[in-house]
Order: structure tokens, then C-alpha cells, then sequence
């Protein structure tokens, strides 16, 4: 879907588009947690499939199933073997009289295999004849130089860092930093990539490098935290109760009816005359 969207964009000139731009990038985002969260299940019992399904993203991994459901197609043979070597010859059938014949050589002891469709060589994916030669050959896993980083769905995307007119103005200064590191540091690699005693001095200095930043960033967060509840103590104490305001309504000394008023006063005076009349009565 990916590779139909960006091939569109070309066609038609739409890459400056920023709707379809952002489009994309949220296509990109779904597909990575598709990748990371989902599996795609193999379809056979194959252990070279299930190699490819564990690294590959989704998208790749459709692909390389494709090559897997083609090895019905090919009847493979052995025609030449000699020092470890082995020469298969895998003919293929297209249409129902149409045949086409490839010629594969495997090597049995790195189990490097090459086929003359040079499928792998173009487009980075292992042919179907080469399949049918392994599953000939029972291997159960193919040499790491068949399995490219590029596929892979763990490798963090590194086009984050490049410019682009739809960057946001906050992400300028980073990418100004991340452009000097890379000037320098291909400056460094390259002069340390003349001899293995340099290239060994630079990877102890980016261990070091390496350990210090990490400090460093454990040390920051600390500090955060530190002056993040500091200022939530200091707001804390700095509470007031709220301002006082006047009381809505009628005043205090106009509140209540006359009749109320002149109840209570009543009650006062009885309250005063009778102990009065109780001293009397004693007497």
C-alpha cells in the first residue's frame, strides 16, 4: 500500500502535497505498530518462512510469501556436484506449455546459494528456485546475509532526522545539531577507519561517550523530579484561605421581621422578672 502511494505521488506530482504527506506519515506509523504488535501467520511449516516472519515487516514478509507459494510451480534437479558444490537446475512452469529453465549453484558448506534470475541481487528477496534448492538441500536456516536490515521491523527509521518542509519549527534546532554530529563524526570514522588499532581507540572513546551522556540523562531526570516537587511544596505552602466578601443579602442588623424582634425582647424580660418574683416568694 505504502510503495502504490508513493508511486502515485510521483506519477502525478503530488509530493509537495501536505494532506497527502500527512497522510502517509500516519500510514507509516500504523503499519510500524502493525509490525511490532501483529503476526502474520505462516501459511506452512517452513523454518526458513519462519526465520523471514520473525524480522521482516509485514509488507516484505507478504512478498517473500509469495516466492514460497511459486516453489509448487518448479521442479528442481541436481545436474553437477563437485567439491561441495552443486549445480540444480529449477524449470519452472509459467503457462500451461510455457517452461522456463534456471540454473542455481549452492555451496554446502556457507549454504550461499545464486540463482540466474538474480531476483535477490535486484530486489533483496530470495527466489523461489533458490527456496526449492534449500528445501532440496533440507536446510533449515539461511546464512545471515539473506536476511538485510532494511526489511527488518526493528530497525528505527532514520529518516526522522532529515529536513523537509513539512517539519515543524521546533524540530529545527535538533536537526541542526544532528547535522554537525554527522560532520564530525564522518570526519572521525574516516580517520580512524585506517587502521584496526584506531578504530579500536574510537569504539573505547564511544563506549566512554556513550556511558557519560547516559549519566548525564539519569542525573537530569533526577534533577526534574527534584524541582517538580519543590515547586508543588512551595505552592502548597503559599495556600490562603479565599478573601472574605460581604454577605449577600439584607444586612445583619435589619435582618429578620419586627414580629421576630419583638418576640425575642419579650422573651428577654420574662427571663430577667422571673427570678426577681422567685426571691420575693422565698422571703
Amino acid at each position: 500500500m505504502l510503495k502504490q502511494h508513493r508511486e502515485l505521488s510521483i506519477k502525478y506530482g503530488l509530493g509537495g502535497n501536505k494532506w497527502l504527506s500527512a497522510s502517509r506519515e500516519q500510514a507509516e506509523r500504523e503499519f510500524d505498530a502493525a509490525d511490532f504488535h501483529t503476526v502474520i501467520p505462516c501459511t506452512t511449516k517452513s523454518a526458513i518462512k519462519a526465520q523471514f516472519q520473525h524480522v521482516y515487516t509485514h509488507e516484505k514478509f507478504r512478498e517473500v510469501q509469495a516466492q514460497f507459494r511459486g516453489k509448487v510451480n518448479c521442479i528442481t534437479r541436481s545436474i553437477h556436484s563437485t567439491l561441495g558444490f552443486t549445480t540444480y537446475e529449477a524449470i519452472e512452469q509459467v503457462f500451461n506449455s510455457t517452461f522456463n529453465k534456471f540454473i542455481i549453484t549452492y555451496d554446502g558448506i556457507s549454504r550461499d546459494v545464486k540463482c540466474h534470475c538474480l531476483l535477490f541481487e535486484s530486489r533483496g528477496i530470495l527466489c523461489r528456485h533458490s527456496l526449492s534448492v534449500l528445501s532440496f538441500e533440507r536446510v533449515d536456516n539461511v546464512a545471515p546475509k539473506y536476511i538485510l536490515e532494511r526489511w527488518s521491523k526493528n530497525i528505527k527509521r532514520r529518516h526522522t532526522h532529515i529536513k523537509s518542509s513539512q517539519d515543524e519549527p521546533l524540530l529545527e534546532p535538533r536537526s541542526k545539531r544532528f547535522d554537525k554530529l554527522v560532520f564530525r563524526s564522518h570526519n572521525i570514522c574516516e580517520f580512524a577507519s585506517k587502521s584496526e588499532e584506531l578504530t579500536e581507540i574510537l569504539h573505547r572513546a564511544f563506549d566512554k561517550v556513550m556511558a557519560e551522556m547516559e549519566e548525564y540523562q539519569e542525573r537530569s531526570k533526577g534533577k526534574s523530579l527534584l524541582t517538580h516537587e519543590e515547586a508543588t511544596l512551595s505552592n502548597v505552602n503559599d495556600l490562603q484561605s479565599p478573601p472574605r466578601v460581604k454577605t449577600r443579602g439584607r444586612p445583619k442588623n435589619i435582618l429578620g421581621s419586627n414580629l421576630e424582634k419583638k418576640i425575642s425582647n419579650a422573651m428577654k424580660k420574662k427571663k430577667k422578672t422571673a427570678p426577681s418574683e422567685e426571691k420575693l416568694t422565698c422571703f
